[in-house]
């Protein structure tokens, strides 16, 4: 990026990089630990996300260079290529839960406008973003996709006022849903993976602050992004939980009326937004594992050979996202978000700034914020991995997909 952006563009491509598909996970996060607990933990992992990435800013002013040569120009390329490998994961992460995503969205479009004449499962539909996904992936250069993720962010943000009208209108017709909970200790870790999930921006935060024309300015942007980000989340996750209980689905557009002609335009739109999104989701991962396969190899543009190996490598990475979402399946899809927030997002949110900052810290209160911030990460990222991987073994809420053309009650 060029480094001509105004705070007011920095601001709106931060919301931007936060604010996607992962608010509509957040409803089913609240169940697993309660709107009270939940609206608690929701502003502490903000609050811990703000120290996080103000400490990252604060390195790479110091230091400069992308978040994987900050780890190799303050410990050595094991800690680089750490950065780097949780860094594709959890974009890869992101993308195999958005193939479930589209799977459901596209059942119930295609029942309700077929009245229930044309059937295919889930797991069939997985595949068939594929279609559309593979020559998008292809693209080299990402500022060809800006129209389509403006596009997608059109469609997010559609879809976002229509939660708030249908989760509005459950509550002000049927009031509070069934067995609401102040606070569910058996499964908050989900919830805190869950959450972590949502705040999954961290990769862009020293892009974003290399584009400022005035990066000092960037802390506000900072501030004030967080503040809002956390306010969409609390008022998105809060109310759609207060009005569905504990019927609330993997996502929350699961629960609208399925016959109703807006729930088909939302997630029909959803669904295109998503598809346009994986791309720009895929491209860091992609260039990053480029970089090493290919590390020893002419350029594309110097050789066919090397140009359709790449080509090849995308379409094979593509396809195994897909086949990761059809293995998961939608059963499991709260459970699978809540595990890549916890392997994948806990340590580039907290465990990595904290050790880069160390590095760079003159006092010892700095320090002292900094090594509990590992600590606090180290110490989330083996409780959330347990309690998740235990939510696979002992399943206790059953999770659909969405309703299809099953009767609404």
């Amino acid at each position: 990026m060029p480094a001509t952006s105004s705070p007011g563009k920095a601001l709106f491509m931060f919301l931007k990089a936060c604010v996607s598909s992962g608010v509509l996970f957040l409803p089913r996060g609240f169940l697993n630990g309660g709107i009270v607990l939940s609206t608690v933990l929701m502003v502490v992992v903000a609050v811990i996300c703000l120290v996080a990435f103000l400490r990252l800013v604060r390195t790479h002013q110091c230091i400069g260079g992308g978040y994987g040569e900050l780890g190799g120009a303050l410990f050595g390329k094991t800690v680089k290529y750490l950065v780097l490998f949780f860094i594709v994961i959890s974009q890869l992460g992101f993308v195999c839960s958005y193939f479930i995503f589209i799977s459901g969205n596209m059942v119930n479009v295609v029942q309700v406008l077929s009245q229930c004449r044309v059937f295919m499962s889930h797991e069939m539909w997985i595949w068939l973003p594929l279609l559309v996904l593979i020559p998008m992936v292809l693209v080299r250069q990402i500022a060809k996709l800006s129209l389509t993720a403006i596009i997608a962010d059109v469609f997010i943000l559609f879809g976002l006022l229509c939660v708030l009208y249908f989760t509005g209108d459950q509550l002000r017709r049927y009031g509070p849903g069934p067995n609401i909970q102040a606070v569910n200790t058996e499964e908050i870790g989900l919830m805190v993976g869950t959450a972590v999930f949502a705040f999954e921006c961290v990769g862009l935060v020293i892009p974003i602050a290399e584009s400022m024309e005035n990066p000092e300015k960037f802390p506000l942007v900072v501030w004030a992004g967080m503040i809002i980000v956390c306010v969409v989340y609390l008022l998105i996750g809060g109310i759609s939980y207060l009005a569905y209980g504990d019927r609330i689905q993997a996502a929350v557009i699961y629960n609208f009326p399925p016959n109703n002609p807006l729930t088909i335009t939302v997630q029909l739109l959803y669904s295109i937004a998503i598809i346009l999104t994986i791309p720009l989701m895929m491209f860091p991962a992609i260039n990053i594992m480029e970089n090493i396969i290919f590390r020893k190899c002419l350029s594309g543009s110097q050789s066919q050979a090397v140009k359709w190996g790449k080509n090849l490598f995308r379409c094979g990475l593509t396809l195994a996202c897909a086949a990761t979402a059809y293995l998961v399946g939608g059963e499991n899809l709260d459970k699978f978000v809540a595990l890549v927030g916890s392997v994948a997002c806990i340590p580039l949110c907290y465990i990595f700034p904290g050790m880069f900052h160390w590095k760079i810290a003159q006092r010892k209160r700095e320090k002292a914020v900094d090594g509990m911030l590992v600590l606090v990460g180290v110490g989330l990222l083996a409780y959330t991995f347990y309690v998740t991987v235990d939510s696979f073994l002992k399943p206790n809420h059953p999770v659909t997909l969405a309703p299809g053309c099953q009767p609404v009650h």
